[in-house]
C-alpha cells in the first residue's frame, strides 16, 4: 500500500538540485515505506556462496570425476557429495545460474523503486549510467585475468597442469608461445576472442563473461522498455517472457533474468507494504513455507550433468524434464536454473535466510565474488597443480601393441589431497581480496574517467529541477 503524500511532498524530488554524475548524499524521498525488506546485504552472501561452489565444483568434482554424476554406478549408493542438497557444492552450473540470477535481481531493484516513486527521471539517468558502466566493469578486470594469465603461461606456470592427470585441468592449460611478438599477439587475440566467440584459451573459464554481459543488456532494455507501463502490466510482461525462455530453452540468460526481475518485483512490493498481505507475511508460514520452499529449490538446483537414470529422484527430475523442457537441452541448466529461483524466493520472505546470509564473512565474500571468479582459474593451474604434482614422477606405461610411453602425473591422495586444498583456499581468498582492492578499483575509476570525458557537458554540472504548477512545462 502507497503512502499518500502531500502536494508539497510530491513535488520536493523536483526542487531539488542533483549532480548526476554522482549520486546525492540525500536521495529523494520514496513514496514507499521504508522496511526491513530494503537491506539486501543477504544478497551478497548468497553471491559468496555460489562464488566459493563454482570453484569447489572446479576443484572437487574435476578431481574426482565421478562426483558429476548422482552416484558412483548404477548399483552403488552415493557419496556424501553425491547426496541431494549437498551436491550443491559441486554443482556449479546452478551456481552459475545464481551469477545471471543475481544480475537481473540486483540491476534492476533501484530501477523499480524509483518508478514504483514516479521518479521516472532519476530512474532513466540510473539506467543510462549503469548500463554505460557495466561493460567497462566487466571487460576491464577480465582483460586483466587474462593478462596475468598469458604471464603465468609464458613462464612456464602451467607445464605441471599439462602433464598431470585430470583431464580437465590439461584441457584449460594453453602452451606457451613460440617467440615473444607471437606472445603478444596471443594476448590480444584472446582478450578479443573472450567476447567475439567467447573462447579464451588463457582462461577458458570466462567463456560465461560474454552471455553475462548479454544478461546485464537484456534487463537494461526490459526495464527501459517497461519504465512507463503499470507495476501489473510490467509483471505480466515479465511472466511472458520467463515463459517464452522456458519454451526455448533459454535456461542460461532468458529463464535467470526474467526471473530475477520478477522477484525484484516482490521485494519491492514487500518494500511498498506496510502490511503485507502475502501468505508469507504470517509467522508460522514464514517458519515452514520459506524454508520447504528452498530445501526443494536444493535438491532440484543440484540435478546431475551425466547419468541422472542411476538414481531415483534424478531419474524423475529426468523423466519430468522430457516433459516440460524444449527437447536437446541441458536439463542440468534448465533445473539449475528453477532450483535457483526457488531457493531466491525462499530467501525473499524467510528472515532467518537473511540474517544467516548477512553474517559479515558471507558478505565479505560476496564482495569479492567476481575476483573470486576471475582468479580462479590461474591459480589453479598453478599454485593448486603445483601444490599437487610437485614431487610426483610420471609412470612408464605400455601400450596394445607393446610400445612403452610415459603417462600422466599423478596427483597426491588422502591427507596431501584435503592440505593442498586447503593451502589453494587459503590463498585464494586473500589474493581475491588484494585484486578487489587494487585491480577491480583501478578498472572502476578508469570506466569513471572515460565517462566523465564521454559524458554530455549538459550533464556533467548539475541543475535545479523547478516545478512548475498548473500544467506548465519544467525547464
Amino acid at each position: 500500500m502507497h503512502v499518500r503524500l502531500s502536494e508539497k511532498e510530491q513535488l520536493l524530488p523536483f526542487c531539488e538540485s542533483h549532480d548526476v554524475n554522482t549520486p546525492p548524499q540525500t536521495p529523494p524521498q520514496p513514496a514507499m515505506k521504508k522496511s526491513d525488506s530494503r537491506d539486501v546485504r543477504w544478497v551478497e552472501g548468497l553471491r559468496g556462496i555460489s562464488a566459493l561452489f563454482i570453484v569447489t565444483s572446479h576443484t572437487f568434482a574435476k578431481l574426482n570425476t565421478n562426483l558429476e554424476s548422482p552416484a558412483p554406478n548404477d548399483h552403488t549408493a552415493p557419496g556424501l557429495l553425491q547426496l541431494p542438497v549437498v551436491r550443491l557444492i559441486i554443482a556449479g552450473r546452478a551456481s552459475l545460474s545464481f551469477f545471471f540470477l543475481l544480475t537481473g535481481f540486483v540491476n534492476s531493484l533501484s530501477f523499480l523503486r524509483e518508478v514504483r516513486s514516479r521518479n521516472h527521471d532519476v530512474a532513466l539517468s540510473r539506467l543510462a549510467k549503469s548500463s554505460f558502466r557495466r561493460i567497462g566493469r566487466l571487460v576491464l578486470p577480465a582483460a586483466a585475468a587474462t593478462a596475468v594469465s598469458w604471464a603465468l603461461c609464458q613462464l612456464g606456470a602451467y607445464q605441471l597442469a599439462k602433464r598431470g592427470d585430470v583431464a580437465w585441468f590439461r584441457d584449460i592449460s594453453p602452451s606457451m608461445s613460440e617467440t615473444l611478438p607471437w606472445a603478444v599477439y596471443d594476448l590480444f587475440k584472446q582478450i578479443w576472442a573472450t567476447w567475439a566467440i567467447t573462447a579464451n584459451e588463457y582462461d577458458k573459464v570466462q567463456w560465461n563473461l560474454f552471455f553475462l554481459l548479454k544478461a546485464s543488456m537484456f534487463v537494461y532494455v526490459i526495464l527501459l522498455a517497461t519504465t512507463f507501463v503499470t507495476t501489473g502490466a510490467r509483471k505480466l510482461i515479465l511472466f511472458l517472457y520467463y515463459l517464452y525462455s522456458w519454451t526455448a530453452g533459454d535456461a542460461l540468460i532468458g529463464m535467470n533474468i526474467g526471473a530475477g526481475i520478477l522477484l525484484a518485483e516482490l521485494l519491492t512490493d514487500m518494500s511498498a507494504s506496510a502490511s503485507p498481505s502475502s501468505i508469507f507475511s504470517s509467522r508460522p508460514y514464514t517458519r515452514i513455507l520459506p524454508p520447504l520452499i528452498i530445501f526443494i529449490g536444493c535438491i532440484i538446483a543440484g540435478f546431475p550433468e551425466k547419468n541422472p537414470n542411476w538414481v531415483t529422484w534424478s531419474a524423475y527430475l529426468n523423466r519430468l524434464g522430457s516433459d516440460i523442457f524444449k527437447a536437446k537441452t541441458e536439463f542440468s541448466r534448465n533445473w539449475g536454473s528453477v532450483g535457483s529461483s526457488l531457493i531466491l524466493l525462499g530467501c525473499l520472505y524467510s528472515p532467518h535466510a537473511k540474517a544467516g546470509l548477512s553474517h559479515p564473512y558471507l558478505v565479505w565474500m560476496g564482495k569479492v565474488s567476481f575476483s573470486i571468479f576471475l582468479i580462479h582459474g590461474f591459480l589453479i593451474k598453478s599454485f593448486l597443480c603445483w601444490m599437487l604434482y610437485w614431487n610426483a614422477e610420471a609412470p612408464s606405461m605400455v601400450d596394445d601393441e607393446g610400445s612403452q610411453y610415459t603417462g600422466w602425473l599423478p596427483h597426491v591422495r588422502g591427507p596431501k589431497l584435503a592440505f593442498s586444498l586447503l593451502a589453494f583456499f587459503a590463498v585464494l581468498y586473500p589474493l581475491a581480496w588484494g585484486w578487489y582492492f587494487y585491480v577491480e578499483s583501478a578498472c572502476g575509476k578508469a570506466v569513471q574517467w572515460v565517462e566523465e570525458w564521454m559524458l554530455d557537458e549538459d550533464f556533467k554540472t548539475p541543475r535545479p529541477l523547478v516545478p512548475l504548477l498548473n500544467g506548465q512545462s519544467r525547464v
